[in-house]
């Protein structure tokens, strides 16, 4: 049966071919030929490939042998490459043989040709299966490669004896930071960066695995580049080859944040069972207290107030009240205390405490107050949630016993799925976060984490209960939130107490008048507005909850009305852009006759714009268009019943 072979012939003589071919023929090949004796031929028709054999005449006159074993290893082509050529010496045949001929042989001698073309087919024949070896070895192994790479792991190899990492895949850089050759150069790597604590178990224990030839995992600390230490599950399986322990492949799972959690969740567990024991001791305490200070109480009144035992008593009735006060803050963080909760604005009552902050804090330390505008509303006690406000600012008060500075911020928030999973108790949502930060002595990771813990406290003697920041543990948790601390020493700390959001209209505190019910009054108020539809609107707003108006629709108008009317003038209410005068030079010119009366501007562009454009001073009242009449009325109650002021102590 004829064997099909391609063969291309560079020859310039067609009779030469037509002898090659016969002779192939003969040998039972089925031919498919093709012939070409310049460079470009050549190369269009390597270019074809297919090719099996290339037989090449030596010399021709445009070409030669060399000048196409050139152009073959220049295309990178594995053909066999005989050269077929006339009476050549030695010493050409060898040159031909060192430019990378397989076969050198001439023309009247072709007894040679089919035994060398049927050897170099077989020789080609096992450099292509040995390629499609190496090929399918490369492949599998870039596939090996990636998956290792892939892997959210370090996958690793080590010498038994020394543990010195052979292989160690990109991942280790990426957790560690340190860079891959390290791992492979130094032989004791490994050992040297396992954080101190863990060192020698961890050791030990690798090698009485490695020796009783036992695959084996746990979990110990690696030290990262940047100091901080990293989590590992290890997995190690030993090779034993015959009787002797060859080697150790592992894989090194980083578990950093699932012990977070577990840290959270123990210590969530901790504190709940520290808060039901506290709860049932401040309940029992609180009946023996009611004893204590009824019994005090009645025996005060019956004991003579001159009687030395009178002030022994009323010493006891204060002690009582203080353990009271503690019992409280203990049932606060217990979580069983009675709360009270309304729909609130967290910037009402952060304004409501700050005046009160700035006493207890001191001179010392610079108050800081960053308000979001647009800030959501949450339901909680008001007292509750200022009692937390008042010991995060007590408890960094005590922290910066130099001087320092307190920010109190507030902002909206979305707690999604990743931040819950790094924080065990909180729930995903819509939530308002207050933050308390300052920038006293910080903390370390293990007072950290015991800061809510109750009586826990790092102040000395008679300087604290240590139940100031378990109160507010409490109060949030009961509130359905989530508070969290971050510190270190040296850099401040900051408290972030979530609250989920709520979408329900504010709740009016006890005692203030509720939604639909007007503030009214009786007092006079001169308007002044250029545009004739509002300042009607404003007037008739006004005199319907009781006040008397007199308008001004110029500025000249409303100087008018204030010199021609006899009475007082309570509030003069004006536009802050007005033509020819402007709305604060004309509250000046009606402060001149009449420097009793209170001021409250009203514009469309915002106070920020208007103040950074010096049309009004910092501080003075105001009021954006457009606004509600229950807005418009509310303010003008709130100008003309200011605060009274407190007696300085």
């Amino acid at each position: 049966m004829a064997k099909p072979l391609r063969v291309l012939f560079v020859e310039d003589r067609e009779k030469d071919v037509e002898l090659l071919v016969l002779e192939l023929r003969r040998g039972g090949y089925d031919l498919v030929q093709e012939r070409v004796d310049t460079p470009e031929a050549f190369g269009a028709a390597l270019e074809r490939q297919g090719w099996d054999i290339i037989l090449c005449d030596y010399q021709m006159p445009r070409f030669d042998a060399p000048a196409a074993l050139a152009l073959v290893k220049e295309r990178k082509v594995d053909l066999p490459f005989i050269v077929v050529s006339g009476t050549v010496g030695e010493e050409t045949a060898v040159e031909a043989l060192r430019a990378g001929a397989h076969d050198f042989m001439t023309k009247d001698r072709l007894s040679r040709l089919l035994p060398a073309i049927d050897r170099e087919l077989r020789e080609a024949f096992g450099r292509a299966e040995r390629r499609r070896a190496e090929s399918a070895l490369l492949e599998k192994e870039a596939q090996y490669r990636q998956i290792v790479e892939s892997v959210r792991a370090v996958v690793w190899r080590a010498d038994a004896r020394t543990f010195q990492f052979t292989f160690v895949s990109p991942e280790a850089e990426k957790i560690l930071g340190y860079p891959m050759r390290m791992w492979l150069e130094e032989p004791s790597f490994w050992s040297d960066h396992i954080h101190p604590d863990d060192r020698a178990w961890a050791t030990a224990l690798y090698r009485r695995n490695t020796e009783e030839k036992r695959d084996h995992q746990f979990e110990y600390r690696l030290v990262a580049a940047d100091g901080h230490a990293v989590w590992f599950q290890d997995l190690v399986r030993v090779v034993v080859e015959g009787d002797e322990v060859r080697e150790l492949v592992g894989i090194m799972i980083d578990v950093t944040e699932r012990r977070h959690l577990e840290d959270q969740l123990r210590q969530s567990q901790k504190l709940e069972a520290v808060g039901q024991l506290a709860g049932g001791v401040a309940h029992d305490f609180n009946n023996l207290l009611g004893v204590i200070t009824g019994y005090s109480d009645l025996a005060l009144r019956e004991i003579d107030p001159e009687h030395r035992a009178h002030r022994r008593v009323e010493q006891i009735r204060k002690a009582a009240e203080r353990a009271a006060a503690l019992t409280r803050q203990l049932l606060a963080f217990s979580r069983k205390q009675v709360l009270q909760p309304r729909v609130l604005a967290l910037n009402a009552v952060v304004a409501d405490v700050e005046k009160m902050l700035r006493r207890l804090i001191g001179e010392h330390i610079q108050l800081v107050t960053v308000l979001s505008e647009d800030l959501g509303t949450v339901k909680a006690d008001p007292g509750q949630i200022e009692q937390v406000l008042v010991n995060l600012a007590v408890n960094a008060r005590d922290a910066m016993p130099g001087g320092g500075k307190l920010v109190i911020e507030t902002a909206n928030t979305d707690l999604d799925e990743g931040y819950v999973r790094a924080h065990a108790d909180a729930r995903p949502g819509p939530h308002v976060v207050l933050s308390v930060s300052d920038t006293g002595h910080g903390m370390d990771a293990r007072t950290l984490s015991r800061v809510f813990e109750p009586f826990f406290t790092t102040k000395g003697p008679d300087k604290g209960t240590g139940l100031g920041l378990s109160t507010v543990y409490g109060v949030v948790k009961q509130s359905g939130g989530h508070v969290t601390a971050y510190s270190e020493p040296g850099h401040g700390t900051t408290f972030k107490v979530y609250l989920p959001r709520v979408d329900e209209p504010l709740e009016p505190r006890p005692g203030q008048a509720a939604v639909g019910e007007t503030p009214r009054g009786t007092e006079t108020i001169l308007l002044a507005e250029d545009e004739e539809s509002l300042r009607l609107m404003f007037r008739e707003l006004l005199e319907g909850a009781g006040y008397l108006v007199l308008e001004g629709a110029s500025p000249e108008a409303a100087l008018a009305a204030s010199e021609s009317h006899a009475g007082p003038i309570h509030l003069f209410m004006t536009d802050v852009v007005m033509p020819r005068i402007g709305g604060q030079e004309l509250a000046r010119r009606v402060l001149v006759t009449r420097p009793q009366v209170r001021v409250l501007y009203i514009s469309g562009y915002s106070f920020e714009g208007i103040g950074h454009h010096g049309l009004i001073d910092a501080g003075a009242n105001y009021l954006e268009k457009p606004f509600t009449a229950e807005a418009l009325l509310r303010t003008v109650r709130k100008i003309l019943d200011p605060p009274v002021t407190e007696k300085r102590q």
